[in-house]
């Protein structure tokens, strides 16, 4: 058999020039993905930034190979031992795949941390719905949906109750900076480990649990934000120049808080999954559970550091709380969770867990009803992950 000599250098040619050049281009892209770094950091402001490890939130790019990451210069040299060690291949089938006949549960397992990530994220968000009255203008109400329920409604406060007594809350908070800054410095990006503290979480030793706590982070911001924006409330620098936050204000609107929300959510799920106690949050945060004590440390924080009212906690707690908890009694299949309405239009206080167990208390600001659901919509692959992530606590 002849060779097309010409063909030949050309194609020596080209992969010289792949190897020199295509290498440095390479080496450009990876300068666009400094880009994304700055993306990041939006994300350190939902608590988000640097939860990589939970659940793994990681980049999409380029994906790994065995051995080393993906570059032109593997592919070049995976081209060259194809071509050094295949000889005549006739295009015929000479394996059956392994995953063949496989269940959903053993399929899951076996996904990407991207697809994975995708295929958690959407069952667990579908059981979820914002409903507002108007796209167009800020609004007053709005409520989170559960299976077609209302699960939290939500009031927001006026500027004229944020002005008169909110601030003077954010006044005294900040006497608390310094000796909070390494927390609150900490928290823009990561809230886990907090709560890793009071039970072991390993990304391997524990893979189940921090799937399940970075999909739940996930699920907070994918809810928490249409409300922020339905909302519209302003921040308390907006409020008063003397603010002055030690950390940079965010860019989306304040009430309910994110932190509060995630922290409140993160803290419910994790009780489930460290603790063999009857899971009742409300009776929890009554009892002053270290869980939520973490929790509101976390939500008050950003008050300390002047970038939330205590109104805005209060809210957050409420919505963590009562979505967590109607998510693990739909993963637990107990048919029933508590529905909660909070009335911020006229919540003055200020935010603490003592004062969050006041209100559960009280019935008053904060409303409690049971309610129904069916579970027969849980895939199995999500049960069993479930079980597993139980298991590991």
């Amino acid at each position: 058999m002849k060779t097309d000599k010409p063909a030949y250098i050309r194609g020596i040619c080209r992969r010289l020039f792949m190897t020199v050049f295509g290498a440095q281009g390479a080496q450009g892209a990876q300068g666009a993905q400094g880009a994304q770094g700055a993306q990041g950091a939006q994300g350190a402001q939902g608590a988000q930034g640097a939860q990589g490890a939970q659940g793994g939130l990681g980049a999409q790019g380029g994906q790994a190979h065995a051995g080393s990451p993906a570059s032109p210069y593997l592919s070049l040299a995976l081209a060259n031992a194809r071509d050094g060690t295949l000889g005549y291949w006739d295009g015929s089938a000479t394996r059956d795949p392994s995953t063949e006949g496989q269940d959903s549960w053993a399929a899951f397992q076996r996904l990407d941390s991207f697809p994975r990530r995708a295929v958690l994220d959407q069952a667990i968000g579908a059981p979820f719905g914002i409903e507002m009255a108007s796209s167009e203008t800020a609004n007053d109400v709005a409520r989170l949906t559960f299976l077609g329920q209302t699960l939290v409604e939500m009031r927001k406060p006026s500027v004229a109750l944020l002005k008169e007594h909110q601030l003077h809350h954010l006044r005294a908070a900040a006497d608390l900076r310094l000796d909070r800054l390494a927390e609150i410095q900490v928290q823009t990006s990561d809230i886990a480990s907090f709560f890793g503290a009071m039970g072991y979480m390993h990304p391997e030793a524990t893979k189940w649990t921090h799937w399940m706590t970075g999909a739940m982070l996930r699920l907070c911001t994918k809810l928490e934000m249409p409300l922020k924006m339905a909302f519209d409330v302003p921040r308390p620098i907006a409020l008063a120049y003397e603010v002055q936050p030690i950390i940079q204000t965010p860019g989306h609107g304040s009430w309910p808080s994110g932190h509060a929300t995630e922290s409140a959510a993160v803290a419910t799920l994790l009780m489930r999954l460290f603790t063999d106690v009857p899971f009742a949050p409300s009776a929890a945060v009554n009892e002053g559970s270290l869980f939520y004590r973490h929790s509101a440390r976390i939500a008050a924080n950003r008050t300390v550091a002047g970038v939330h009212f205590p109104t805005d906690s209060m809210a957050g707690a409420v919505l963590g709380l009562t979505l967590a908890e109607a998510l693990v009694n739909l993963l637990d299949g107990t048919g029933k969770t508590t529905k909660r309405v909070f009335h911020g239009d006229r919540y003055k206080g200020d935010f603490n867990l003592g004062l969050l167990a006041s209100e559960l208390e009280a019935q008053d600001c904060i409303e409690e009803q049971e309610i129904e659901f069916d579970t027969d919509g849980v895939p199995y692959w999500l049960g069993e992950m479930w079980r597993a992530a139980k298991a590991e606590g």
